[in-house]
């Protein structure tokens, strides 16, 4: 388990070790912030649709688009964001999107209350095609090669990100024993289940006993949702450790527009 967390960069060309295990994560995503841009619209603004032609089209000029077909029939249910099954060859765990769901994506939401509250809400919003790989990359940068994308299924009107993992021996832990390992890793607690490192802005979200588990001497987070908070969430991450408070996620099963 890496402890350090450095930045990676957008060169597609980059060696696997750069991006902390898949390369294919750094190209897609390069891939992706060049066609948002040349659209003229901010990351922020470009829609689900227009992301999901967008990796459509990087895997077909890389030969990643796969046919439903091709798949175990078998698949295990996950939760709301995954299929899962087992490939017995390279004891990997793949991983499939699916229903148009691409994981949560952590913020803030401005709700309207009362002057005499603070009006900030902390919320796990439903993520885009770009946030779920930008959550792959950090991932892999703190546990080097723990994703790989396999492959992208791209149908008229749904796409899903095919994905795989380790497979890990399932050894349990308590939420005070992540709460411990977080915080001997320089991280302060924000949240239920969610950490924030000030000297790499990094935050974790998502970190509780069903997505982290016991590897040897440490732990291995191995389904959280790592990210980079900027602008007003970061001010309000910032002013919630100062103040001493503690924030309680609410989850957001359905928060933009796929038009």
């Amino acid at each position: 388990m890496a402890n350090e967390f450095a930045k990676s960069n957008d060169d597609p060309t980059a060696p696997e070790e750069a991006s902390g295990g898949d390369d294919r994560i750094i190209a897609a995503l390069a891939y992706l912030r060049r066609g948002l841009s040349r659209d003229g619209c901010t990351l922020g603004e470009s829609s689900f649709a227009r992301q999901e032609a967008c990796l459509a089209e990087w895997a077909q000029s890389l030969g990643l688009l796969l046919n439903p077909e091709d798949l175990p029939s078998k698949a295990i249910k996950g939760g709301q964001e995954h299929d899962l099954w087992h490939d017995e060859i390279t004891d990997r765990y793949w991983k499939l999107t699916k229903n148009g769901v691409f994981g949560l994506n952590p913020g803030i939401e401005l709700a309207l209350v009362s002057s005499a509250e603070d009006a900030r809400r902390f919320h796990l919003w439903e993520a885009t095609p770009l946030q779920y790989l930008e959550r792959l990359e950090l991932h892999n940068l703190l546990v080097p090669g723990l994703n790989r994308i396999e492959g992208v299924i791209s149908q008229p009107g749904d796409l899903s990100i095919v994905t795989s993992q380790p497979r890990f021996d399932i050894i349990a832990v308590t939420q005070p024993e992540i709460d411990e390992w977080f915080v001997s890793l320089g991280f302060h607690k924000v949240a239920d289940a969610a950490y924030f490192r000030w000297e790499d802005n990094l935050g974790i979200f998502d970190a509780h006993d069903k997505n982290v588990i016991r590897a040897g001497d440490t732990l291995m987070p191995f389904d959280v949702i790592p990210c980079l908070p900027d602008g007003g969430f970061l001010d309000f991450i910032r002013d919630t450790l100062a103040a001493g408070h503690s924030l309680r996620a609410v989850r957001t099963t359905r928060s933009r527009s796929k038009s």
